[in-house]
């Protein structure tokens, strides 16, 4: 059965300002406040960062210029010159290619600055974008491992993608509405977690009770720490 956002309940960016959910401001409505105009585009370039960077290490992995810079692999250059851990550069290449798939109005502008022409018709990403509208790259590689684990529908699928791309939806809500129906854990894997939590507040609870603050006899602080080492062990077994 599909999955709608109204069903999974999840809402347009909760933290939007007022402002954003009533239209975020254009250029023209900022252009006679030349303070209120430079915070507005440096807030718009520091939300965009991302994308700028995984476009330009899509580029020099594509074409191996990183050869040409006296690096034997992609990963070393990454590693070496950039200080970006492998696994970060392949998330960033990964949502690069997804948000350029996917939306490519926020994908297609250019290392320069300029905007380019997109030959999907879907138009480009421009100044006056909305804040809210630029999605940080986890939103995107959630997205994309949504994809891949290919445990939700279509429908599901779409809605994640509306909210990541149209709506700039965060993290946190993306895994509020989303985790257990794109990865929903299976049966075994739900065992040995709760059993981790239990044996995690069973140790935590044996230190406390141990504490001169818990103001309990020495005995009864024994008592509770046998019995919590006895769960502990079948725990383990």
């Amino acid at each position: 059965m599909g999955c709608h956002s109204g069903g999974l309940g999840f809402r347009p960016m909760e933290h939007a300002t007022k402002i954003e959910r009533g239209g975020a401001p254009r250029d023209e409505a900022v252009a006679g406040d030349s303070e209120r105009a430079r915070v507005l585009a440096r807030a718009r370039s520091f939300k965009r960062s991302w994308i700028d960077l995984a476009e330009a290490l899509a580029r020099v992995r594509s074409s191996s210029a990183f050869r040409r810079w006296g690096y034997e692999s992609f990963d070393d250059y990454c590693t070496r010159e950039l200080s970006i851990k492998k696994g970060t550069a392949d998330k960033l290449c990964a949502s690069y290619g997804f948000l350029r798939a996917h939306a490519p109005r926020l994908a297609t502008r250019g290392a320069d600055g300029d905007d380019v022409v997109d030959d999907s018709g879907a138009g480009s990403y421009d100044d006056a974008t909305p804040l809210h509208a630029v999605p940080s790259w986890q939103a995107v590689n959630f997205a994309v491992r949504a994809e891949e684990r290919g445990a939700a529908d279509d429908d599901t699928m779409a809605t994640i993608k509306r909210a990541v791309f149209d709506e700039g939806a965060p993290m946190i809500v993306l895994q509020r509405r989303f985790r257990e129906v794109a990865f929903p854990m299976e049966d075994q894997e739900k065992r040995d977690r709760m059993r981790a939590q239990i044996r995690t507040a069973a140790r935590r609870l044996a230190d406390l009770v141990a504490q001169p603050e818990a103001a309990l006899s020495r005995a009864l602080a024994e008592r509770v720490q046998e019995s919590l080492g006895e769960l502990g062990a079948a725990l383990a077994e």
